[in-house]
């Protein structure tokens, strides 16, 4: 399957992924590969990125190659996040390797890895998703 996500480094739906500064970088094989930087206001009292910081960045990757594969067509609806945490994040810059594991008319999962500084896996995502229609006139992707 062929998707482009281009289109998230001229565009960012919603304010996470503007928060987060979300972006592209690269596709390798069945693994898409986006950066995420987390920026001062993303800290804990330990000065790591937070758990919930996290897991935003992971939700938002995975959510942006499900719309894009769904060919914007439809929004996904989260219906479970499990996450791992394995080692601390440092503000700054990470990478987040997303991959499909389905794509259905009723159900997507879709696996996130988030990886460190020191390109060492730092949390684990998978999420569940319900595909829906967007309402009329509501799909913020449109201008894309």
């Amino acid at each position: 399957m062929e998707i482009s996500l281009d289109w998230l480094n001229r565009q960012k739906p919603g304010n996470t992924a503007k928060f987060l500064n979300l972006e592209y970088i690269e596709t390798k094989g069945d693994v898409y590969i986006l950066k995420a930087t987390f920026p001062n206001e993303t800290k804990n009292p330990m000065n790591m990125v937070q758990g919930g910081m996290i897991t935003a960045a992971l939700d938002d990757a995975t959510a942006m190659v499900v719309i894009s594969a769904y060919n914007f067509e439809i929004g996904p609806l989260t219906t479970d996040l499990h996450v791992l945490f394995h080692r601390p994040v440092a503000v700054g810059e990470a990478l987040i390797e997303v991959r499909i594991i389905k794509l259905g008319k009723k159900l997507a999962t879709v696996e996130g890895k988030l990886f460190n500084s020191e390109n060492k896996l730092a949390a684990t995502l998978l999420h569940t998703i319900q595909p829906s229609k967007f309402p009329e006139g509501s799909n913020p992707l449109d201008k894309i």
